[in-house]
């Protein structure tokens, strides 16, 4: 995708529009912080806006954009010195019509992916949540992460395998 300078906010903004929320979720599930995720989302897309104006071409936006998210995770780890993924309690946002019975059923089950999910490896918990969350394709992954698509389907598959594997010992 090519940017021209009298267009650049414009695809900015379409970048921004496409992947803004699902950019923050990844982030709110690395850093279980509201507050944080809000700051770190806002210096992704910042980043995404200087690089805008320092190149004509970005071949995957979305990708790019969470390849930023990563890296300003990563940072953020690096100054605080751990790392910590959310709570169900704090990314199930509660339904209203909900029996109280199939809530506690799916907050139950939640903790256990959740709990699943803290042992894996960064990569792998990175694939579940950009792949099953976030529904990126594998081909965008593989542009994330750098990596041929065959890769990241094995990634996936492996990651996918572990976390069955932890949630049978949860």
């Amino acid at each position: 995708m090519f940017f021209r300078k009298d267009n650049k906010k414009k695809k900015f903004e379409e970048i921004y529009d496409r992947s803004v929320n699902e950019v923050y979720r990844f982030i709110f599930l690395k850093v279980s912080s509201d507050e944080v995720a809000q700051d770190l989302t806002s210096e992704t897309f910042t980043r995404v806006w200087e690089s805008l104006q320092e190149t004509e071409e970005i071949k995957n936006p979305r990708a790019y954009a969470y390849r930023i998210a990563r890296n300003i995770v990563i940072d953020h780890y690096r100054r605080r010195e751990f790392q910590k993924v959310a709570t169900p309690e704090e990314v199930v946002v509660p339904d209203k019509e909900r029996r109280a019975d199939e809530k506690a059923e799916i907050d139950s089950e939640m903790e256990r992916v959740a709990k699943a999910l803290r042992k894996l490896n960064e990569d792998y918990q990175n694939v579940i949540i950009w792949y099953y969350l976030d529904e990126l394709s594998v081909s965008e992954i593989a542009d994330l992460l750098g990596k041929p698509e065959a890769t990241v389907r094995v990634l996936v598959h492996r990651a996918l395998k572990a976390l069955k594997k932890e949630m049978r010992g949860v």
